[in-house]
């Protein structure tokens, strides 16, 4: 049931599909003083293309004219991609985000804009009517000349009413939560808060910086994507995985065949030649190519060498330079790579194998019984990737409109996520409540979102506080 809304109170919205999924992040701020303040403003990504397509040209719940600054909390398309989309339909306003972020959107932005244009052809073509891209690069780049980088940790008076500060989230590279300071026309200063992404802290997490906790919040939007215990990941699940990265490689380079690890082109990349390079480089005798074969990814590969920092820049240097690893740059080279039938280790994406040069590989690794498929990141119900990390007693598997024969081993890695666990999520929301905290609000979540509420007001209880935990959907807004 929604709360009505007041002109007298800060109104918070929860506009996007990460209110019941988790995709397609956008929430509204609305101010007393008649600031009204967008965090994130990202894509809606599943599997049924038509489905998405709709979605994201459908029109915005706001007027865009009327927005007074954005903020990005991290370089997910799923968080960041519709920002283009405001700048076509008359958007005027700086959009801040954490200064390290700011080389990589243009980047994510580009591809973002190529793949609409891609898409709508394919619908187009599929549907006999005329779907026309999202956005267009022109509008990508308008979106960028309103980018504003800001420093970790340091309030920023962006109205004299509004104050804004980055928290580093550990999720991935540059990965912030996003604190606002509202003042009312009284004097008196509300603080809302909002998680973006956060961090696995269990398990380490290369090139991105600490996660810190935000201590005290009237309102605190958090997500929980692992919003189930059975699903979250222990720390002995990284030596497992560790083990099973060793013993698949190894077995299937002694069998002539060849390795695909699909990778999202952002982070999961880094953190897989750096995982590789851990568990092999002190190995002489492992010669090995890994290949890493992604336009994206060779694009943010250079710009992490550009951006990090310190032990991290000196720890990258070493892994890119290390011997086994080809980092394909042009077609011509990518083509001969995949008919090249020599073992070698493949570093591709899409991570979901929905699109991309991992296509490309997956063609012919996947008939071959001595080649094999190693999953690292979330497959979307029904995509291609769930399809073959799900299905693995199904004979073949359609790619393209061709059926391929499913003879290839398949492993999945559970300790990879790049996102908080359960338990570390309760803790750190509980602890929010034990601070005060008034109202926290869940979303990036599935249906399992109850089920997560439930956990953490037991939680609550348990300490005697009374935070309110809303489970949101399309039609919550919350005040205070």
């Amino acid at each position: 049931m929604s709360i009505i809304a007041s002109k007298q109170k800060v109104n918070v919205r929860f506009l996007g599909r990460s209110s019941t999924e988790v995709t397609g992040s956008i929430i509204l701020v609305e101010c007393p003083t008649g600031e009204k303040i967008l965090l994130d403003c990202g894509l809606y990504q599943n599997a049924n293309l038509l489905e998405s397509y709709k979605v994201n040209t459908s029109k915005f719940d706001f007027k865009p004219s009327e927005i007074t600054f954005a903020a990005i909390s991290h370089l997910n398309i799923d968080h960041l991609g519709l920002i283009p989309k405001l700048f076509a339909d008359g958007a005027d306003f700086p959009v801040y985000m954490y200064y390290h972020n700011i080389e990589f959107v243009p980047i994510m932005l580009e591809d973002s804009a190529k793949i609409m244009e891609r898409d709508s052809v394919t619908l187009t073509r599929r549907y006999k009517k005329e779907y026309l891209p999202i956005y267009s690069q022109s509008n990508v780049d308008k979106a960028v000349s309103h980018l504003l980088g800001c420093a970790k940790n340091e309030i920023i008076q962006v109205t004299p009413n509004v104050g804004l500060k980055f928290v580093p989230a550990g999720h991935i590279f540059g990965s912030t939560q996003i604190m606002l300071y509202i003042k009312s026309p009284s004097g008196h200063i509300d603080v809302v808060s909002y998680s973006g992404d956060i961090g696995n802290i269990i398990f380490e997490q290369p090139f991105v910086e600490d996660f810190e906790p935000i201590i005290k919040s009237n309102i605190f939007i958090g997500e929980c994507t692992y919003n189930d215990p059975l699903r979250s990941a222990k720390k002995e699940n990284r030596s497992k995985d560790l083990e099973i990265i060793e013993s698949v490689i190894r077995q299937t380079i002694e069998n002539k065949g060849s390795v695909l690890i699909p990778c999202f082109a952002l982070q999961r990349m880094e953190t897989m030649l750096y995982t590789l390079w851990s568990v092999f480089h002190n190995d002489e005798s492992f010669t090995t190519q890994i290949i890493v074969d992604s336009p994206l990814a060779v694009k943010l590969l250079d710009a992490f060498e550009e951006n990090l920092e310190d032990g991290d820049a000196k720890l990258f240097e070493m892994i890119l330079g290390w011997k086994n690893i080809k980092i394909i740059r042009t077609i011509e080279e990518s083509q001969s790579c995949v008919e090249d039938t020599r073992p070698k280790i493949i570093c591709s994406s899409s991570g979901m194998l929905t699109q991309g040069r991992s296509i490309l590989y997956l063609k012919k690794i996947l008939p071959n019984p001595k080649s094999a498929i190693i999953t690292c990141g979330y497959m979307a119900e029904g995509s291609l990737g769930w399809k073959i990390k799900n299905m693995s007693n199904q004979k073949t598997i359609t790619i393209d409109n061709k059926p391929y024969a499913n003879r290839c081993s398949i492993h999945s890695l559970k300790s990879f996520s790049s996102h908080m666990q359960f338990e570390q999520l309760i803790n750190y929301y509980t602890n929010l409540s034990n601070n005060g905290c008034q109202t926290i609000c869940l979303v990036h979540s599935d249906n399992g979102k109850l089920n997560f509420k439930k956990a953490l007001e037991d939680n609550i209880r348990k300490i005697g506080k009374t935070t309110k935990v809303v489970a949101v959907n399309k039609d919550t807004v919350t005040r205070i």
